[in-house]
């Protein structure tokens, strides 16, 4: 079990500093909202998806699902073909906890990835939603 940090910022805070300039701000505000488990963020982290930072889209895929919003899964697909392999990654990854039915399609296109963690994590996502039927992943 990793153990969480104790975050200090209130949720509004840690909104108002992805607005910052400073990249490390961004991702560190991203990354405190998921654990705080802010699901008020996903509209804001859904804007970071396409920042020009790939970090601060990676993060946000990751941060999205952790937060199971299922809101997400349009955008995290979109991402599946980001240029950046750790945004592919985490957008896999991230739709593997989602286990959405209407993302299979992609899921199973990008099982052919040439990353192999995200074919990896496609593949996984897919076969757990056509096998149970979409339920979410147990941890």
């Amino acid at each position: 079990m990793v153990k969480r940090k104790k975050i200090d910022k209130d949720v509004p805070s840690l909104l108002k500093d992805l607005e910052s300039v400073s990249v490390f701000t961004r991702k560190t505000a991203v990354i405190d909202l998921a654990q705080k488990e802010a699901k008020e963020s996903v509209p804001e982290l859904l804007k970071l998806l396409k920042d020009r930072e790939a970090t601060l889209r990676g993060v946000s895929a990751w941060a999205l699902g952790e937060l199971g919003d299922k809101r997400a899964c349009k955008a995290l697909v979109l991402a599946l073909k980001d240029m950046d392999v750790e945004v592919r990654r985490s957008a896999a990854q991230s739709l593997h906890k989602l286990a959405d039915p209407g993302t299979l399609a992609a899921l199973e296109d990008a099982s052919v990835d040439s990353d192999k963690w995200v074919a990896e994590w496609a593949q996984k996502g897919a076969a757990l939603i056509s096998q149970e039927g979409g339920r979410k992943a147990k941890k």
